[in-house]
């Protein structure tokens, strides 16, 4: 075991619970997914000090999430009960209509408010504060996340990056903040992201580096990236990274981009049904958790 070894995880939107709370409920997750992936709960004990959260939440919402509202379907998951809401493939106009209302939110957001959906719409809202930096709340964010990753970094760490939903978007933003404006050398052996939006055009415009040219406009501190997409996650609604950020691979900036578009069931829901986006569901499945503990043990992580 290879105790060098850490992991950093970047929520995605909406309030969290506080992290004292959150953070072993996740691992929770992560060793009920190990555990369909042939590990033993004694193996997997020394690991759990290792998983770390970047938790930005509370500064962006200003409050925290009541976790006993999620608690109760996650051990309904972690029990096995959850097969039933094992989320189905979306249906075609459900994902176009995603991809038209974040296009419409950015090019004409006034007819996007005359059509749209309020959830859409809301989340529109919601992410580009953090794009457009209102009263400096991007840059906050992204400072929890660097500070979680120098202070690791400064205890002789090795560490994988993991960004979910909105959360993989502000991972690549911090990482290029710190390959090209902080000066900062480290370098990130391997990023995961999950259910991440960073294949809508609406979100790449927006990301730190847009506006630069060549090499400059990607981080250049990325080893490998990996990007697992569940069946029926909405939010992610072009599955594929590796098209969109091909360039990146031709700089010589990284060794590869890694996409798991199929095969990847996520069982959360909760008495609304399912909900294929939940970071527990991504890391209840063997695929997500074999991921992340392999690289805790020191093993190179496979995607098959």
């Amino acid at each position: 075991m290879d105790n060098k070894r850490h992991v950093v995880f970047v929520t995605g939107m909406n309030p969290k619970p506080p992290p004292v709370q959150h953070q072993p409920l996740l691992w929770r997750c992560i060793a009920g997914g190990a555990v369909q992936a042939g590990m033993t709960a004694e193996e997997l004990a020394p690991l759990a000090n290792r998983f770390h959260l970047a938790a930005w939440n509370h500064i962006y919402y200003r409050k925290y999430a009541d976790i006993n509202v999620d608690r109760p379907w996650v051990e309904h998951m972690l029990r096995g009960d959850g097969e039933r809401y094992c989320a189905p493939e979306p249906e075609r106009w459900t994902v176009l209509r995603m991809r038209l209302m974040y296009t419409l939110g950015d090019l004409l957001p006034w007819l996007a408010r005359l059509f749209g959906d309020a959830d859409i719409l809301a989340s529109i809202a919601d992410t580009a504060r953090y794009f457009d930096n209102h009263d400096g709340i991007g840059a906050r964010v992204r400072a929890v996340i660097k500070q979680k990753l120098v202070q690791l970094l400064g205890q002789g760490a090795e560490i994988m990056l993991v960004g979910h939903s909105l959360g993989s978007a502000v991972a690549y933003d911090s990482l290029w903040e710190l390959s090209r404006r902080d000066g900062n050398h480290w370098r990130c052996p391997l990023l995961l992201t999950l259910g991440s939006p960073l294949g809508m055009f609406y979100i790449q415009r927006r990301l730190l580096g847009h506006a630069e040219h060549g090499a400059r406009r990607y981080p250049d501190n990325i080893g490998r990236w990996i990007n697992v997409t569940a069946t029926g996650d909405v939010i992610a609604t072009d599955r594929r990274l590796a098209n969109d950020f091909r360039a990146m691979r031709k700089l010589g900036l990284l060794s590869n981009i890694e996409d798991v578009a199929a095969g990847v069931h996520s069982c959360y829901g909760t008495a609304e049904g399912s909900n294929a986006h939940r970071c527990f569901g991504y890391f209840f499945h063997p695929l997500v958790a074999g991921l992340i503990v392999d690289w805790l043990y020191g093993r190179e992580p496979r995607v098959s």
